[in-house]
Parts: C-alpha cells; sequence; structure tokens
C-alpha cells in the first residue's frame, strides 16, 4: 500500500515532469513581456510560478516591421510563449524539452512564409541569459544568409570569429580589397553560394566561366588566400561574415 510519504514524492516528481507542458496562461501582453526580460536578463530568482523549466530561445529579425509584427500575431494565441519584442526584432521564449528547439522554430517560420531569420538555442531556465547572447550572435551570422532557422552548428566559424574581435579585425582587412570592387565582391559571393561550384557561380552571375576565373585569381591575388581551396573559401567565407554581419535590431534585455 502505497504510504503518505510515497505519495507526496510521486505527486513531487510527477509535478516537475509535467510542470514544462502544463502551464497556466499569462494573458497580459505587458507581464508576458516583463517575464521575458527577466529571464533572458538573468534575473530569475527561480520565484516565478508556474514557468517551464526549460525553453527554445528564439531570437528573430524581419526585413520589415510589418513582417515583425506579423511573428508576434503568430504567437498571439500561444499563452505559453514569452516575448520581448522591438521594432524588428526580438526574442521568443517557447517551453520546450530538450532538441526539441529546432523543430519549434521551424514550424514557426514555415508557419508565417516571410523574410524572418531566427537563430535559435535550447537552454535550461537558469542558463537563459547565456542562450539569448549565443542566438543573439547566431542570428547576427545568419542575417548575411538566406532568411531560416539556424543553430549554432549552421555557423559555427563565423561564431568563433565574432566572439574573438581581434581575429575578425584582421580578416576585415584581409577581406577589405575585395569588398572594395563590386565585381570581385559579387564573384565571392556566388562561388561560396555554390559551395565552389565554379560552373554553377558562373551560371548564377550570368557571366563565362573563364570570366570568374579571372576574378578569383584577383581575389587571391588580393588576399593571399585560393578560392578553389576548400580552407581559403571557408576563411573568405568568414572574413565576409567579419566583413558586413550587422548589428542586429533586438531590444535591450537590461
Amino acid at each position: 500500500m502505497t504510504t503518505v510519504l510515497d505519495s507526496r514524492l510521486l505527486g513531487d516528481v510527477l509535478r516537475d515532469i509535467l510542470r514544462p507542458f502544463d502551464l497556466p496562461p499569462v494573458e497580459d501582453v505587458a507581464t508576458r513581456r516583463r517575464l521575458a526580460r527577466t529571464l533572458l536578463s538573468g534575473r530569475d530568482n527561480g520565484s516565478f510560478d508556474g514557468l517551464a523549466l526549460a525553453y527554445a530561445v528564439i531570437a528573430f529579425c524581419a526585413s520589415t516591421e510589418d513582417d515583425a509584427a506579423r511573428v508576434l500575431e503568430a504567437l498571439r494565441d500561444n499563452a505559453d510563449a514569452l516575448v520581448l519584442d522591438g521594432v524588428r526584432g526580438g526574442y521568443v521564449l517557447l517551453p520546450c524539452a530538450q532538441d526539441g528547439q529546432l523543430a519549434l522554430a521551424r514550424d514557426l517560420h514555415a508557419r508565417l512564409g516571410l523574410d524572418v531569420w531566427m537563430g535559435v538555442v535550447w537552454a535550461s531556465r537558469r542558463d537563459l541569459a547565456a542562450a539569448r547572447a549565443t542566438a543573439e550572435d547566431v542570428l547576427r551570422v545568419a542575417s548575411c544568409r538566406a532568411p531560416g532557422v539556424y543553430e549554432l552548428r549552421n555557423v559555427l566559424a563565423d561564431f568563433a570569429v565574432l566572439r574573438r574581435p581581434h581575429v575578425a579585425e584582421r580578416l576585415v582587412r584581409v577581406i577589405e580589397p575585395v569588398v572594395a570592387q563590386q565585381p570581385l565582391l559579387d564573384a565571392l559571393r556566388a562561388f561560396i553560394a555554390e559551395d565552389g561550384n565554379r560552373a554553377a557561380a558562373a551560371r548564377r552571375l550570368d557571366i563565362h566561366r573563364s570570366t570568374l576565373d579571372h576574378r578569383l585569381r584577383l581575389i587571391e591575388r588580393l588576399t593571399g588566400c585560393r578560392p578553389t581551396s576548400p580552407r581559403a573559401l571557408l576563411t573568405l567565407s568568414v572574413a565576409l561574415t567579419a566583413h558586413s554581419a550587422p548589428d542586429v535590431p533586438l531590444p535591450r534585455t537590461h
């Protein structure tokens, strides 16, 4: 027969298991925004009742203010979502089991059908401030690429460089002569986008392959990096990110 102590212990265990998935709704928008800011800033002392134990942290930015507003509209009926919004970007916190963050972000992105960039990280509640910083840096790299959902593993080399300003500055100096010449910049971007496939890059640019080869040789002469080498092409790609990665339009968390 189950003792009173056993019943209490079982109740505690079940409450911990079900807590992320049985949350009371936070209806007031201002309250949800305030909770998101507190959690993302690292000021949470664990005193908020009814919040999840872990979240998918999504940093997002949109190409227009209207698109950013539609992100919020898509989350309006999700009482579990905590959102800290800005003009063209913001943060979304969604209760999430480990390894479920990518599916949640992709589902949201697919429902939007917009030019929106998302950086997504999973974290337990006590680690949300660090996850926010990572998601923001992932988003900063991703904003130089096609709209979509990105995790750290998708942008690892660029992320590592952006976290080391002295390295980023050196790479910026390497790539500046290429950035200053639009035909060379276009050629390099197309070559990177086509994963080093010269024929595909030439088609993308609508130029002859020999013209592309000439521009790639000029890039090598200016940078010391041969674009046809996979390692050198990665270096050039990261250098471009270091040069052009913008400050994403995210709201302050402090």
